[in-house]
């Protein structure tokens, strides 16, 4: 789900999300879902406030958390990506969820129903940035996930829900710091291999020494614990950035991903001499 690259403000985003949790793909609960938001009470104001403003506000005070000054860098295990998490964190309690940071930093929020046997919908995106970082990259899904499920809370259709719902906040997707992306999501899906604890990042430090430093376990045994089994997933989906003009020129406020470019390296040789003595 893509909003326009030119907007400023993602109400329409969120107002999306919201219509998703309430009853659309994932069977959540049976609340009625009306062309707006109206069935959700609470008034326009409050609307405003949380899709809106907050959002915006939120937006800008992620995207002031950097380790470069004067610009947005935030990768890896680095001391701003720690405080961006004790910021997410605070946020998504204060939509109801509970919260934790697994093995590989990733930030969890949930929200899980009494006896409930459905499987979870996972919203996510990631909290590590690129040097000199736009900053809705990543930022613009986790807070548009925490602001949904906050509208939810207020008016009191939360509870009701009957799928277990769950913001990730990725820790690494851009692979910056290690030159190896989705080391975040990787660990969810279970695909993550144990050599990559031995990758250095420039100054030497490995993601197993990084991980340790910050009190990690740091262990193929506490990845591994990271996995969440596919049984327990039933959809995922994702607000981004379109980084494009499609959506803009279009005068579209968002549009929905049917696929995504693939990227595939290969290291070829071709010649009638050995490259080993070329």
């Amino acid at each position: 789900m893509a909003p326009s690259s030119t907007s400023t403000s993602p109400p329409s985003v969120v107002v999306v999300l919201i219509l998703l949790l309430s009853a659309v793909p994932a069977r959540l609960a049976s609340i009625p879902v009306s062309d707006g938001l109206e069935q959700l009470g609470g008034g326009e104001g409050l609307h405003r406030e949380i899709l809106r403003d907050e959002t915006v506000l939120r937006l800008k005070e992620l995207g002031k958390i950097s380790d470069g000054e004067g610009f947005l860098e935030r990768t890896f295990l680095s001391p701003a990506s720690f405080r961006a998490t004790d910021v997410i964190i605070s946020w998504m309690k204060d939509a109801g969820l509970a919260t934790w940071v697994d093995q590989m930093g990733n930030i969890h929020g949930r929200f899980e129903p009494s006896n409930s046997t459905e499987k979870a919908l996972l919203i996510g995106s990631h909290m590590d940035t690129v040097i000199d970082a736009g900053m809705y990259d990543g930022a613009l899904g986790i807070i548009c996930a925490i602001s949904a499920l906050k509208v939810l809370r207020v008016t009191g259709k939360l509870q009701r829900l009957t799928r277990p719902v769950e913001v990730i906040a990725f820790s690494d997707e851009e692979g910056v710091r290690f030159q190896t992306t989705f080391l975040g999501s990787a660990a969810v899906a279970g695909i993550l291999p144990e050599s990559i604890l031995q990758v250095s990042d420039k100054s030497g430090t490995t993601v197993q020494e990084a991980l340790r430093l910050n009190s990690f376990e740091a262990t193929a045994a506490a990845l591994g614990q990271v996995k969440y089994s596919p049984e327990s997933v039933g959809s995922y989906v994702e607000v981004h950035l379109e980084q494009g003009p499609v959506l803009e020129a279009l005068r579209y406020p968002l549009g929905v991903v049917k696929g995504i470019a693939g990227q595939t390296r290969l290291k070829v040789h071709s010649s009638s001499l050995l490259f080993f003595f070329r």
